[in-house]
């Protein structure tokens, strides 16, 4: 690593120089650089790659798609400068007795692709630029991997945590799927309702609504956003819709009300 780390450090300046031409970056390897062990200020991005290993007690390689690469970075407040701290998690080799931890070997084009993942999130972790979601861009894995990871002889598993545990950046919290569009009951269109959130809030309610089969925080079942009494809509009370029609109907026969039919829970 020591000897590619000029390569690194060259790859990086090119990509950073064409988003922020004006801007000085600096990358730096350190060893002791932890996940989710962060200073004040500083951001964490990480990756799980495919590099080549080569035991340097009996020559023996092998190829892993399960090398974490991990990276924080700190932009000085306005100034147009900003630091990026590395590390590349070692593995042993499985068949020599305390053989030593192995740094990776990668190509140019897997550097390459590194490099521009992480320039992406510094656009949007220190500028608050670039797109809301930034697929990462994969490492080409040069072979067909079989078998399971090799934890016993990973550096991240010794030290608690893994490449394969997957990708990202720090404490990045689930995201909720979206709410299935709601269809109004006076069509007799049932309406399916998620379940319960991890808040703890009751099954068949939606976003804190209290009475049960409601849409977005109406009182009474049955009723569509914010209606009092069962089966109205838009603000309209009971009373208010059948003197509108009593008044709009006089003299004429009205029609028998179908049967609704009923808000259906998932």
């Amino acid at each position: 690593m020591n000897q590619d780390m000029e390569l690194w450090k060259q790859m990086f300046q090119e990509l950073i120089q064409e988003v922020k031409p004006w801007h000085i970056w600096t990358l730096t390897v350190d060893k002791d650089l932890l996940p989710n062990s962060l200073k004040p200020g500083w951001s964490q991005y990480q990756q799980r790659v495919f590099a080549r290993f080569q035991c340097s007690l009996c020559s023996r390689s092998w190829a892993s798609a399960q090398v974490q690469v991990l990276f924080h970075m700190h932009k000085s407040g306005e100034k147009p400068r900003g630091r990026v701290k590395m590390r590349v998690f070692a593995q042993r080799c499985q068949r020599c007795n305390q053989s030593p931890f192995e740094v990776p070997e990668f190509t140019e084009e897997n550097i390459s692709r590194i490099l521009n993942n992480l320039v992406f999130r510094i656009l949007k972790k220190c500028y608050r630029e670039g797109f809301k979601s930034m697929e990462e861009i994969p490492t080409i894995k040069e072979i067909s991997l079989k078998g399971m990871h090799d934890s016993n002889n990973c550096e991240a598993c010794l030290l608690g945590f893994c490449a394969q545990s997957g990708s990202g950046e720090a404490l990045q919290l689930p995201v909720l799927p979206s709410l299935p569009a709601v269809s109004s009951p006076a069509l007799g269109t049932a309406i399916p309702m998620p379940s319960p959130t991890r808040s703890g809030a009751p099954a068949n309610t939606v976003k804190g609504n209290t009475p049960a089969d409601t849409v977005k925080g109406n009182t009474g079942a049955d009723t569509v956003k914010g209606n009092t009494g069962a089966d109205t809509v838009k603000g309209n009370t009971r009373a208010e819709a059948v003197k509108k029609n009593a008044m709009g109907n006089k003299g004429k026969t009205l029609p028998q009300p179908r049967n609704r039919t009923p808000l259906r829970t998932s």
